[in-house]
């Protein structure tokens, strides 16, 4: 017999063979992995805010008014631009502690003072601490007098407001501003 008569009768076979080599590949088991991936509970799901946005606001949207310390931009003028916030010394009715107003996150929020250290002015200090009446939000003032004019009741002060989450994120700006009656 010839070889390509012998080659025509074994072809058929191999055709066979081969389906079912390649059948035996498609269900072998699947490799082993040295490093499995981690159950459900062993991954984190846990999420961060993000860090909030100290927003500017015209005064006049202010329940209150008086004495007190004004903070805004450098650079900018508080009556066109708006203000960061005001601390004012009397409360508005209703709101014994509740003195200071910022903007964050897009809302006119009122904040309570929880602590002040350092040099006192007007009702002020050099470092102060207020939380919001919702108690989410920290608010960290540091300031210090730049000027103090003569027979002027207002005083210019710069500082910083740095305004911290419940989960820690920090967000700062720096402020200048006055403060006085």
């Amino acid at each position: 017999m010839s070889l390509i008569k012998q080659l025509s009768l074994i072809q058929p076979f191999m055709v066979i063979g081969g389906c079912t080599l390649s059948l035996m590949a498609c269900n072998a088991s699947p490799p082993i992995v040295d490093n499995p991936a981690p159950d459900a509970a062993q991954v984190s799901t846990a999420t961060t805010e993000a860090a909030a946005e100290i927003n500017t606001f015209p005064l006049d949207e202010l329940d209150i008014r008086g004495c007190g310390m004004t903070l805004w931009a450098p650079g900018t003028n508080p009556q066109a631009d708006g203000v960061y916030l005001f601390n004012g010394l009397q409360p508005p009715d209703g709101s014994p502690k509740a003195t200071m107003r910022m903007k964050v996150d897009g809302r006119l929020m009122p904040f309570q003072r929880t602590e002040g250290e350092g040099e006192e002015y007007y009702g002020q200090f050099e470092r102060q601490t207020f939380t919001s009446v919702d108690g989410d939000l920290t608010t960290e003032v540091n300031s210090e007098v730049t000027s103090k004019p003569e027979n002027s009741e207002v005083w210019g002060v710069k500082g910083t407001i740095t305004v911290i989450n419940a989960d820690g994120q920090q967000t700062s700006v720096d402020a200048i501003g006055d403060v006085g009656c």
